[in-house]
């Protein structure tokens, strides 16, 4: 009997040694510092983490959303999106827009970061405040893909995840690691805003029809962004993985 109860907590051991293996990046530390476009909501005219990724959520109409890029080098102090909510609000962006008894609008920002977090030679898009106006029951990521049809996504072990807005950046994903983390901005500034068409003409369908929760490394902690510890210390988020 004692040689069977050996015998099986042995073969537990090991495959319990396997799947620590199969899920931690051979590549990855416990410090690592990952880049990654983090997802937000405004809420009492403050950026606030979203709990699941764009591909779960669903925003209401007269809502903004909020995206930026970055490394960040203090999660419990996310990069949020440089705006003045004080300036930038959901009736400066979508005011002038109209919307059917089917539809909603949702203003969306979208911070691409700073020459830190670019790729070497990269030009960084100006930060952008658009308006989307989609069918009710659009995600948050085909609410961003209405505005921002020029999405890249790259399918991982916990589905798709967000890694390029309008072709930024070019390559990698939230699984590219930096050298540093880019602390938290203080300041604002200007975003620029412009007609985005009536989006209920688009193919919002067109983005994955998976309901799986969207994976970032940190909050998203943060964007949506919690953060998930596999083996030894590595730190990954689930949340700004983007999937529809």
């Amino acid at each position: 009997m004692r040689s069977l109860r050996t015998t099986i907590a042995t073969a537990l051991s090991l495959a319990l040694a396997g799947l620590v293996i199969a899920l931690t990046p051979s590549t990855a530390h416990a410090d690592d510092v990952y880049r990654y476009w983090a997802y937000f909501s405004v809420s009492n005219d403050k950026f606030v983490a979203q709990a699941v990724g764009p591909s779960s959520s669903k925003p209401k109409d007269g809502t903004v959303e909020g995206y930026r890029y970055a490394a960040p080098a203090d999660f419990n102090n996310p990069n949020v999106p440089r705006a003045d909510l004080s300036k930038v609000t959901f009736e400066s962006v979508c005011g002038d827009k109209e919307a059917e008894s089917d539809q909603k609008r949702v203003a969306v920002l979208i911070d691409y970061g700073v020459e830190a977090d670019a790729a070497k030679g990269a030009e960084i898009p100006e930060p952008e405040a658009l308006c989307a106006v989609v069918p009710t029951k659009a995600t948050g990521l085909q609410t961003l893909q209405a505005v921002a049809p020029d999405l890249r996504t790259e399918k991982s072990s916990y589905g798709p995840s967000l890694c390029g807005i309008s072709g930024y950046p070019a390559t990698g994903c939230s699984s590219d690691t930096a050298e540093k983390g880019t602390p938290a901005e203080e300041g604002t500034v200007e975003f620029q805003t412009a007609a985005a068409g009536d989006a209920s003409g688009s193919d919002v369908s067109g983005a994955d029809s998976e309901s799986d929760d969207d994976n970032l490394p940190v909050l998203l902690g943060v964007g949506g962004v919690i953060v998930v510890l596999l083996a030894g210390g590595l730190v990954l988020a689930r949340r700004n993985r983007s999937a529809a």
